[in-house]
């Protein structure tokens, strides 16, 4: 198997979970990306998973944690949507995650050139309920940024707090930011 982590093997501690997906942006950003076995990682991914971190990040094209954090099946559990927002379905995913799968830390990504928070920020009014959920949810947040690229920073660590103090979330849980032209995750 390649030099990243083998999701067959279980990673039992929240700081080596962190460096892992540090190592992997690191390689990323190089361009120096593991090679990686995909019929031999779904092999030993195929009955079973114990992703070592959970990821919420934006449903943006651009923003794939699997990719920027170099990591292969079954070594992250990710939870993707406009403008990485802890609703009620991500906060159960991640209830999940922890308890059932084991995974050990949860990150929240926001993302630079973020549409979601950019609209929400600026009070784009949209004629879809959903979608205005959405921002009206973020703009609750950002709306006092002094810069709409501010209130990436600052939706991010809303939803760190809000995991934080959920119920059953029992891991570490971080912040960061992933910068869509250079590739670079940015712990906050």
């Amino acid at each position: 198997m390649s030099k990243y982590q083998d999701p067959a093997v279980k990673v039992t501690c929240p700081d080596e979970a962190l460096k892992l997906l540090k190592e992997g942006n690191a390689r990323f950003v190089a361009n120096n990306l593991v090679p990686t076995d995909y019929p031999e990682a779904l092999a030993k991914t195929g009955k079973q998973q114990s992703p070592f971190a959970s990821i919420l990040t934006c449903a943006d094209s651009r923003c794939s944690p699997e990719i920027y954090f170099d990591q292969g099946t079954g070594n992250i559990f990710v939870v993707r949507n406009a403008g990485n927002f802890a609703d009620r379905e991500a906060i159960g995913s991640f209830q999940f995650a922890a308890n059932v799968l084991g995974s050990q830390i949860i990150v929240v990504v926001g993302h630079t050139e973020c549409g979601a928070v950019f609209n929400a920020h600026g009070g784009t009014q949209v004629p879809l309920p959903e979608l205005q959920g959405i921002l009206d949810d973020i703009a609750g947040i950002v709306k006092a940024c002094p810069t709409k690229e501010a209130g990436v920073a600052v939706n991010v660590k809303a939803q760190v707090e809000a995991l934080k103090n959920s119920p059953g979330i029992t891991v570490p849980v971080y912040g960061a930011e992933y910068d869509v032209a250079t590739g670079v995750v940015t712990w906050l």
